[in-house]
């Protein structure tokens, strides 16, 4: 495989990932709203909209979450190189 295609499926692998966690936290959320059999279709398209709100937001923060724990871990996972030959000339 070529570096443009490991690429391009690892960028719809990731699309494909945040749609289905989006999708899957609507209907979750959606759900446990528990909207009754009376209420009317605007009710429960609004609590979707809001279901997929909240969900769109813990994307972003779970990247920020990952971003600062991998920068905490390189500063502490920092190695010093250390010249093998030192010319003596």
């Amino acid at each position: 495989m070529t570096k443009e295609t490991k690429e391009s499926l690892s960028g719809k692998v990731t699309s494909w990932s945040i749609i289905g966690v989006v999708v899957a936290g609507t209907l979750l959320i959606s759900g446990i709203a528990d909207v009754s059999e009376g209420s009317g279709l605007m009710a429960k398209i609004f609590l979707l909209f809001i279901g997929a709100i909240i969900v769109v937001q813990v994307i972003p923060g779970i990247m920020l979450f990952s971003a600062m724990l991998k920068g905490i871990y390189g500063l502490f996972g920092k190695k010093v190189k250390v010249p093998l030959e030192q010319d003596k000339k």
